[in-house]
């Protein structure tokens, strides 16, 4: 048979066609896997575990800077100063303004502008939870409250918790200390015989023990 026919052509293909497969075939691809889904969630909670936990450490070893101190509260008067005036003679005198009237014998007021506690020299009245504590500082109140007075400086400076022991006038005169032994509502404590008012002071103490009123009841 001819081969330049078109019958010998596709004859001479069909002899030779196995040989016109390509050479080179698709590599065989490898079959997947199938995901293990418990698998793929155990190692996803473990790593969530990891992060939490380096997250707190990080957290609680942060250096937190201390914050400052607000102001203070205006809903109350601060709380009073221990103060010392240097060199105070017998006799020296300032003006001052109560703020608050604590009991029978102490008081605080405002010296050169701030809260300063009194206590009344010479001069014991009963402590909180006392009897007549109660009397002695309404006593005081009625005398002082809010009032401008006159701090008198004497023996003693202080006494042992600081606070500063002043005689105390009201501004008519009257010397509040005296008044408060002579109505039984304090006792003369310590006694001193140099005092600039010893003479007052232990009359009126006399008088009220002899009447038997107040602390002497």
């Amino acid at each position: 048979m001819p081969f330049n026919t078109a019958e010998g052509r596709k004859a001479l293909l069909q002899v030779f066609k196995p040989d016109l497969q390509p050479v080179m075939s698709e590599p065989a691809r490898t079959p997947s896997r199938p995901i293990n889904l418990q698998s793929w969630l155990s190692r996803m909670t473990a790593a969530a575990t990891v992060l939490f936990a380096a997250s707190t450490i990080i957290g609680c070893t942060m250096i937190i800077p201390p914050r400052e101190a607000g102001p203070a509260s205006a809903t109350g008067p601060a709380p009073a100063a221990m103060h010392s005036e240097p060199n105070v003679s017998v006799g020296a005198s300032i003006s001052v303004q109560v703020l608050r009237v604590l009991s029978g014998d102490t008081i605080e007021v405002e010296l050169h502008g701030q809260p300063v506690l009194i206590h009344y020299l010479f001069t014991d009245s009963p402590s909180p939870g006392e009897e007549l504590y109660n009397e002695a500082t309404k006593l005081n109140q009625l005398l002082v409250g809010n009032a401008d007075v006159l701090l008198v400086a004497g023996d003693i400076d202080q006494d042992e918790d600081g606070r500063l022991r002043r005689y105390v006038l009201t501004d008519d005169g009257l010397l509040v200390n005296e008044h408060m032994i002579a109505e039984g509502m304090a006792r003369y404590e310590p006694k001193s015989d140099t005092s600039l008012h010893h003479a007052a002071m232990a009359e009126a103490e006399m008088a009220a023990m002899e009447l038997g009123i107040g602390v002497w009841r």
